[in-house]
């Protein structure tokens, strides 16, 4: 509760000039699932960090709208937001939320299971850094219909002798070891 308000409190002070408005309106995304008490907790970290009013979004409804879907028309969007600890699915449609779903699986396990792939069947061990570029750059939730994809040089470490080393790993490997990931949401 403390280091949300805190964590807030630096927020608004950062983009607010206090000699302009006595206080701010905020908005905050909350996940679709969370209770109403973990809402009034965030209401009030946000309250007390300064906010005049807090409004709260949940977290796929601002995704959508971000993104630009038609959030408000009688058509049906799905939204899958990866965020580093959990995933939340949601269908949208007239403005609300028809179905939401949040998983704890998000992009650290894919992080994870990069490293794992790679340290399995490459002997090599690559930082969790390195695991997030594969992923961002060649990661994919399909497999290439033909052929291995997009290739990617990395570095690492070869676990046989201990000195560096590097391999290129390809699109097709990497949508192998995000099966299990992939697979849970």
């Amino acid at each position: 509760f403390e280091v949300a308000e805190e964590m807030i409190k630096y927020f608004i002070r950062k983009v607010h000039n206090r000699r302009s408005f006595a206080s701010p309106l905020v908005i905050v995304c909350v996940p679709s699932g969370s209770t109403a008490v973990e809402r009034r907790a965030i209401q009030e970290s946000a309250e007390s960090a300064g906010a005049r009013k807090v409004f709260l979004i949940e977290e796929p409804m601002a995704a959508a709208i971000g993104a630009g879907l038609p959030v408000t028309e009688p058509t049906g969007s799905m939204v899958v937001d990866i965020g580093g600890g959990t995933t939340e699915v949601a269908v949208l449609s007239l403005g609300g939320i028809v179905y939401a779903r949040s998983v704890r699986v998000g992009g650290d396990k894919m992080d994870e299971a990069i490293i794992a792939y790679i340290r399995r069947n490459h002997n090599l061990l690559v930082g969790e850094g390195s695991a997030a570029r594969i992923k961002e750059d060649i990661g994919s939730a399909c497999a290439p219909e033909d052929g291995e994809g997009q290739t990617m040089e990395i570095k690492g470490r070869d676990l046989m002798n201990g000195v560096p080393k590097e391999l290129v790993i390809s699109q097709r490997e990497i949508a192998e070891s995000l099966a299990e990931p992939v697979g849970a949401i």
